[in-house]
């Protein structure tokens, strides 16, 4: 079963996201060896592959953010397209179209795209930029806004005067949720609980997360090793 599942799992992280797609001609044909590349418009970085024989494209362990995608072939004019936002564990799937190249010719396409996620692989909810930096939390601890998605409560059992304790999942104990933060353990093993969460060594600003989404069932093996959420995290 690992032998197996090695082959879906190698190009995956969990503080990442993917651009995936078919490149076609102005007929619909599929398009071979058309090169799309990726680039984060916040910070430059670039990500290039080639679509195999169907047409077919994938651009693993994107940082999360909005990217410029261009696809070139050859005798097709290039085509450019903005704004296309990457999210923590999620999936941009395009459906691109090539013209015939004439002279100096180039197709650029602007304004935000709506992401389709073909392929879900677990029940999560997204927690964005915009709701970290304009909600108001008491506390200031940015693992509170979880509370927004389905099925999360306080748990009252480590509930205190001194602290909103933990938060419990569909009615599991709130200290068997995960938490990683950039793609790594977050969590303290003493307590069964994240780094800082009111026994606090540290604590995480508001300011430094990008984002982060909440998963609560059937989420991937690169996440795993809890019985309740995972909590994944990506800072600026």
């Amino acid at each position: 079963m690992f032998l197996l599942a090695a082959g879906a799992v190698r190009a995956q992280d969990a503080s990442s996201g993917a651009i995936t797609g078919v490149v076609n001609d102005a007929t619909g044909a599929r398009v071979a060896g058309a090169r799309v590349t990726a680039t984060n418009q916040a910070t430059g970085v670039a990500r290039s592959s080639a679509s195999d024989s169907e047409g077919r494209f994938s651009l693993q362990m994107l940082t999360p953010g909005l990217y410029t995608l261009r696809v070139e072939a050859p005798e097709m004019a290039p085509l450019e397209q903005k704004d296309i936002r990457v999210e923590l564990g999620g999936l941009a799937d395009m459906s691109l179209a090539l013209a015939v190249a004439g002279r100096k010719e180039q197709v650029t396409v602007t304004g935000e795209t709506p992401l389709v996620e073909t392929q879900p692989t677990a029940v999560s909810a997204m927690i964005g930029e915009r709701d970290i930096e304009e909600l108001p939390l008491n506390g200031r601890r940015y693992t509170d806004l979880a509370l927004l998605t389905p099925g999360v409560t306080q748990d009252p059992r480590s509930l205190t005067s001194s602290s909103n304790g933990d938060l419990a999942f569909g009615g599991v104990r709130g200290y068997h949720s995960s938490f990683l933060v950039d793609g790594a353990d977050n969590n303290n093993a003493f307590f069964s609980q994240a780094r800082g969460r009111y026994r606090a060594p540290y604590q995480f600003s508001n300011e430094v997360i990008q984002e982060f989404r909440v998963s609560s069932n059937t989420y991937g093996v690169e996440q795993g090793r809890t019985g309740g959420a995972v909590i994944n995290v990506v800072t600026k």
